[in-house]
């Protein structure tokens, strides 16, 4: 992933949706009870990368001692709800169950949010593309785009 340097923001897009789904370890040891939860997600995460048409833009994981959290950015709800009811994530969500059933090894979770009218703001200095700037590309700040607010009123 190369720097950019210099100050840039997000394109605008009229609206995203932001998309987290994680995991918690509760008991380590149990690693033969959480381990399969863990990589349930990896077949989904290379579908969504290598098929575009699916609507998703973009993706981040992110990993912590004991959570992992994975943060994906959708052109639109519809895109999102249409691959969660799609055969791969059927089977997976399935086999999620059973794995999570009477299993307090580990925790899951995933909170999804339509940000809508552009209503988000961003900046990024000396970075390489990351979060929404990666998932709608990025554009290098100038004037009316100096401030937070002014990425805002756009």
């Amino acid at each position: 992933m190369s720097v950019l340097n210099g100050r840039y923001t997000s394109r605008k897009q009229e609206s995203v949706t932001v998309f987290l789904i994680g995991m918690r370890i509760n008991r380590v040891r149990a690693v033969h009870r959480w381990l399969p939860v863990l990589t349930a997600m990896y077949p989904m995460m290379r579908e969504l990368e290598s098929h575009k048409e699916l609507g998703c833009l973009s993706m981040e994981s992110f990993f912590r001692l004991r959570t992992t959290l994975l943060v994906q950015y959708w052109e639109t709800p519809d895109d999102l709800m249409v691959y969660a009811k799609g055969p791969k994530h059927l089977k997976a969500w399935k086999t999620f169950h059973q794995r999570l059933k009477n299993n307090d090894a580990v925790g899951f979770y995933h909170e999804t949010y339509v940000i809508k009218d552009g209503a988000f703001e961003n900046v990024y200095i000396n970075m390489p593309t990351m979060g929404i700037g990666q998932a709608l590309g990025v554009e290098q700040i100038i004037r009316g785009t100096q401030s937070a607010s002014d990425r805002l009123k756009r």
